[in-house]
């Protein structure tokens, strides 16, 4: 069975494979980890990955999560930057980073506080940024500003306002080397008019376009991409690396919340049809409970159930997750993390190499 840890010993071994080996696409893809908080997944998180690919069609998203459009990413909701610091060995090794966190390390009406969390936060924040530099195959890491923010409490956008006028000044001089790239967000968003209901905390569609845009003009720039890139083209043989998370009546790992897809082979259905639950840790409310009910008729039939597992902290608690089967008895399951064609993945075990479903923009390639 696999581990969080050995998923991203999978995924690092196989990017530093891939630095040096034929690229797998034509023009080839430009790997790229997103790390944050919900702003980078929650709500239309997703999107702004989706008009990333509009601007750079060559990205290809590596990450332990995936979101509502199937993109992998490396952000949590509700992650500050101490969680972000806690779950570093988790982050998978990859050429380039785009790192967004800090709204959520605290806010305060009162100066002195507000300034003394601010430095704290933006100290935390260089420290991130250190130890995406230690991983292996690390090329570039594009830390982002905290975006500006719309809320009923104001001093979290006059704190994060601050923890960027911290950190602004100094990355030439914390890092000489080149290698973090600082994206300027809040103030050419703030020089928008009315920019708050575009962006509140969350940004809107919009307001994600507007990112995106800001996004992708610093990547450009920095790793010198032509003006006119096309889609990559994939030649055969090639696939995505998927990881079966299920084995026999429990996932092989806690499960992050986010969006999956689970396939199964029907080998028995009652009369009436059956169901299955998947039932996660925690309490009350917070436990999960997931249902798909089966026909009738589904039996000696592959089914596709896409799930998403409800909000850390709100209706989902990380954990395992088992899996009671009523009136039915099922086969050969698969749950992957959700992929951008929203199809299930051929079936296989531990982490393995799918070269026959349709590949997406967006998803890294790798040659067998």
């Amino acid at each position: 069975m696999l581990r969080i840890a050995e998923l991203v010993v999978v995924a690092s071994a196989f990017l530093c494979v891939l630095a040096h080996a034929q690229p797998a696409t034509e023009p080839p893809q430009v790997a790229l980890c997103m790390i944050g908080d919900s702003i980078t997944w929650a709500g239309d998180g997703d999107y702004w990955r989706l008009y990333l690919l509009e601007h750079l069609p060559n990205l290809a998203f590596v990450g332990t999560h995936s979101a509502a459009l199937g993109y992998s990413y490396a952000g949590e909701g509700g992650n500050g930057t101490a969680a972000v610091l806690a779950r570093m060995a988790d982050i998978p090794d990859c050429p380039y980073y785009h790192l967004l966190i800090g709204t959520n390390d605290g806010r305060s009406p009162d100066p002195v506080k507000q300034d003394e969390m601010a430095r704290a936060c933006a100290d935390r924040i260089v420290k991130i940024v250190q130890g995406l530099l230690a991983k292996p195959s690390v090329q570039r890491v594009f830390l982002g500003s905290i975006l500006p923010c719309q809320t009923d409490d104001p001093n979290r956008d006059v704190t994060n306002s601050r923890v960027n006028a911290i950190l602004r000044p100094q990355i030439g001089t914390l890092f000489p080397d080149g290698k973090v790239v600082w994206i300027e967000y809040e103030q050419p968003i703030r020089a928008i008019e009315n920019w708050g209901p575009m962006i509140l905390l969350h940004p809107t569609r919009p307001g994600y376009q507007v990112v995106a845009k800001i996004t992708a003009d610093a990547i450009r720039k920095e790793l010198r991409l032509p003006e006119q890139i096309v889609t990559p083209v994939v030649p055969p043989g090639v696939g995505v690396r998927v990881v079966n998370l299920w084995a026999e009546e429990t996932t092989t790992q806690p499960i992050i919340a986010g969006w999956y897809t689970m396939s199964f082979d029907v080998k028995t259905v009652g009369p009436n049809g059956g169901s299955i639950l998947l039932t996660g840790a925690g309490e009350g409310a917070k436990q999960a409970h997931l249902k798909f009910d089966l026909p009738a008729d589904a039996a000696d039939k592959r089914v596709t159930w896409n799930l998403m597992t409800g909000y850390a902290g709100y209706g989902y608690t990380t954990g395992p997750l088992t899996m009671a089967q009523t009136d039915c008895t099922l086969d050969r399951i698969l749950l992957e993390k959700k992929r951008p064609s929203g199809l299930a993945s051929v079936y296989g075990t531990g982490s393995f190499l799918d070269t026959t479903s349709p590949i997406k923009p967006g998803e890294l390639v790798e040659r067998p």
